[in-house]
């Protein structure tokens, strides 16, 4: 079964390894310890919007 990283790997023409590294060094600079935090931050500050 695909995961979220594997889809935005494919998406982005990068490797699963490498949507894990952008994702550790966001989490970082958003001082989060994983992806939910920091997309839950995106939308709070405005960076994401709900799909309808």
């Amino acid at each position: 079964m695909p995961t979220a990283d594997r889809d935005a790997a494919r998406a982005l023409f990068i490797s699963e390894a490498t949507v894990k590294t952008h994702l550790l060094h966001a989490c970082a600079k958003l001082g989060v310890n994983d992806g939910a935090a920091a997309i839950a931050i995106a939308f709070s500050r405005g960076y994401l919007t709900p799909r309808e």
